[in-house]
């Protein structure tokens, strides 16, 4: 073969090299790319989980207030109504955005013995929403610890 025929093949050879190397080296981005990605996807849901849950034990907190201010009451005042109903709305809205079940759960539980309780019904009683309560808040906690 002659010089001509073994430059033109090197030219080949090396531009088939080249291309494949850029294309390798593409796609390796790529995928650094898409990790990148789910990871910054992977901490901003982290992140709103652990916000979420925060407000979470906050809107419970106002929302037992309010119960207890609803209870301390003979008549019951429009303002303490309103009052109620907006922690009560604010915990629901909140308590279906935690994606933790046992969170959910322990705070949906101390809902369901809050309310016998502060409502005036007997079959609540102080101790079971105190431990319910108490409950609720540490399952809470530690669902925001295992957000970190």
């Amino acid at each position: 073969m002659s010089t001509a025929v073994w430059a033109f093949v090197g030219v080949v050879v090396g531009g088939l090299l080249t291309v494949a190397a850029q294309a390798t080296a593409e796609s390796l981005k790529a995928r650094a790319a898409v990790r990148a990605r789910q990871d910054q996807r992977e901490r901003a849901s982290r992140e709103f989980q652990r916000d979420t849950l925060i407000e979470l034990q906050a809107a419970m907190a106002d929302y037992r207030a309010a119960l207890v201010r609803d209870r301390s009451q003979i008549l019951p005042l429009r303002s303490t109504e309103t009052q109620l109903s907006a922690a009560r709305s604010r915990y629901q809205m909140l308590v279906h955005r935690v994606s933790s079940p046992p969170a959910r759960e322990a705070a949906l539980q101390w809902e369901v013995a809050a309310l016998p309780w502060f409502q005036g019904d007997d079959a609540g009683t102080a101790a079971a929403e105190a431990e319910a309560w108490e409950t609720a808040m540490r399952i809470t906690g530690e669902a925001v610890r295992a957000t970190d």
